[in-house]
């Protein structure tokens, strides 16, 4: 009798950098690499037709995600509305923590520094 292995397919996502090492570090002190693992947990979401843990968030959890979430959130929209002010001309504000003081900056590159 003949046994093949079977196929496999290669999957891609996206991970928490911390999360993924951490998670590579805990695989290999139980002798697995991180492709086991997860073949692991795909095999027991196929077998018992459900996800294999709590998915319940404690209160503290929930706060620290959806803060991460929103603080990303914010530095993204300052991102753009900067890149869109400089591309349309507009001075954006800034602060220098070195001086301690506020500057506006230009599409061109100078500053201007706000006396007060």
């Amino acid at each position: 009798m003949t046994t093949t292995a079977p196929e496999t397919e290669r999957v891609n996502f996206r991970a928490n950098k911390a999360t993924k090492r951490e998670a590579e570090r805990v695989m290999r002190a139980m002798g697995l690499n991180l492709s086991d693992g997860l073949n692991m947990f795909l095999a027991r979401v196929a077998a018992e037709h459900r996800v294999p843990l709590s998915l319940a968030m404690t209160r503290d959890e929930l706060v620290a995600s959806r803060t991460v979430e929103l603080a990303n959130d914010v530095t993204d929209s300052i991102r753009d509305e900067v890149k869109h002010r400089l591309a349309d001309g507009s001075p954006v504000a800034r602060y220098d923590r070195a001086r301690h003081q506020a500057y506006l900056q230009y599409a061109d590159g100078h500053t201007e520094y706000v006396e007060g």
